[in-house]
């Protein structure tokens, strides 16, 4: 054996035994470029041989975009996989048939590259060449098409022992679609009614892998007892934080068999998000939570009073009429400790007035507190917003929340408010001005937007702080007292 034979069986047995020795060596035959790997490729490839190794045959992997979640586990994993069987048959599904066909292209380009075939010799049948479907002499072979698209007349793997090939789904609902019910319903209920039979027998892997981008999507869908199986769960959020346990983080994930990642707290990968990206990546809510923290909110609920529609609608409201007040209001609280709750500090104001009248959320302080803490939070809010008053919730305190500003040095108005009726029949009338079109979010409320979408008052146990608080200031501001929600006491 000459020396290039020799590097070229270690290389052979190399790239067999270790998938990132693989996935580097072709990504830099294929691009010219070095891979950068990053401790989540090595989770993530672990995490896919123990799948070839035929101990997973079912599992989800959640990670954001742009981490090269398709290079290891859709394009590698077909190429590698018929390097390790001829036979591995594969069926690859993705949101885009477009899409689908350039991962089968790019697999199929490796497949035939000089270097591949001196490694793992491997004829591809003439007639291969189509970018749907190819296959090699051995019945080996690739099948790709969109999640809605024809799936029949195709099946991973086959009825013999041993790694067979798989399923892979990847990102089988696009972002842009993520809200749009009929799209999401259509590829979980497709999943059940036709992707899951297209396996040669039941053991045949499938791998989902995606970002989040919905509480109902696939990944969801199936965590939640979609399909009736068990599934192992690689979860990787842009930030890794272990200070909870899985199911205490995700206690709805009922047929979850959650991967220990091993990871340590921080960014996922600082080379590409690390905290000079923390504002620009956190500005937009619900891709933040969704496609890089991997959980989604619960939004939506039937019973919620605000949903993703009426916030979407108050952030593009124009506020045309001339400002008449601001306010801040309190909800305070008396204790400060990390089992108390926040005291919700908001700003709001009215503008018009009669049927023109129209409302605005200004700024959010809420946070933990002392006493004195949430007083020169709401005394600083005051200064800030020119307010004319602050409005304070005295349904615990009485007068010593009174007290509390005076002692911290407000000489202002303070309108003292007794909440003597339910949390539904406080915020009820809230939400209906948003319904009406009435009320302009301003500025950045990411965390109380979450409440106010996650409040279902049918199931909630309390009324969070900030939604509290909000709706404190907007009653102050409509002046809604005719109907009884609130009895304010100047």
């Amino acid at each position: 054996m000459t020396t290039a034979e020799q590097k070229n069986y270690a290389r052979r047995l190399e790239c067999e035994e270790d998938g990132l020795y693989f996935a580097r060596y072709f990504f830099k035959q294929r691009t010219g470029g070095k891979m950068i790997v990053a401790p989540h490729h090595q989770v993530i490839q672990r995490t896919l041989d123990r799948v070839v190794d035929g101990e997973i045959n079912r599992l989800i992997i959640n990670v954001p975009p742009g981490y090269t979640k398709t290079e290891l586990a859709t394009i590698n994993m077909m190429g590698r996989g018929l390097a390790l069987n001829k036979r591995a048959r594969f069926m690859h599904l993705s949101y885009s048939h477009n899409l689908a066909l350039l991962n089968s292209s790019t697999a199929r380009g490796i497949i035939k590259s000089k270097n591949y075939q001196a490694m793992w010799p491997m004829d591809l049948s003439v007639d291969a060449d189509s970018k749907a479907m190819w296959w090699n002499e051995a019945g080996g072979g690739v099948y790709a098409s969109s999640a809605a698209g024809q799936v029949t007349g195709f099946r991973a793997g086959h009825m013999e022992p041993g790694w067979q090939g798989a399923l892979i789904i990847d990102d089988p609902v696009k972002p842009d679609d993520a809200f749009s019910e009929t799209v999401r319903d259509g590829v979980n209920n497709r999943f059940n009614e036709t992707i899951k039979s297209r396996l040669a027998v039941e053991t045949t892997p499938m791998i989902v892998i995606m970002q989040r981008i919905h509480y109902q999507d696939l990944s969801g869908y199936l965590l939640r007892g979609g399909s009736g199986e068990m599934w192992h769960h690689l979860n990787l959020p842009v930030m890794i934080d272990n200070a909870l346990s899985y199911t205490e983080q995700y206690p709805e994930n009922t047929h979850a068999i959650p991967i220990d990642h091993g990871l340590p707290d921080g960014w996922l990968w600082p080379y590409k998000h690390n905290e000079s990206h923390r504002v620009s990546l956190f500005s937009h809510r619900r891709t933040a939570e969704a496609q890089y923290m991997q959980k989604p909110r619960r939004f939506n609920a039937e019973g919620a009073l605000w949903n993703e529609s009426l916030i979407a609608g108050a952030h593009k409201l124009p506020l045309r009429e001339e400002l008449v007040r601001t306010v801040v209001a309190i909800d305070p609280q008396a204790t400060n400790s990390e089992e108390s709750d926040e005291s919700g500090i908001v700003a709001a104001s009215a503008y018009g007035s009669g049927k023109d009248k129209q409302y605005s959320v200004d700024a959010d302080y809420s946070g933990r507190f002392s006493p004195n803490g949430w007083a020169t939070k709401a005394i600083n809010a005051y200064e800030r917003h020119n307010a004319d008053a602050i409005v304070i919730e005295t349904n615990q305190g009485g007068d010593m929340a009174k007290d509390t500003l005076r002692n911290a040095g407000f000489e202002g108005r303070i309108i003292r408010v007794h909440a003597n009726k339910g949390k539904y029949a406080r915020a009820e009338p809230i939400s209906a001005l948003y319904e009406q079109g009435k009320v302009a979010h301003r500025g950045s409320l990411y965390t109380l937007e979450n409440q106010l979408m996650e409040y279902v008052p049918a199931t909630a146990k309390k009324s969070p702080d900030r939604l509290d608080a909000m709706v404190y200031a907007l009653t102050e501001l409509s002046e809604p007292q005719n109907i009884g929600m609130l009895v304010r006491k100047r």
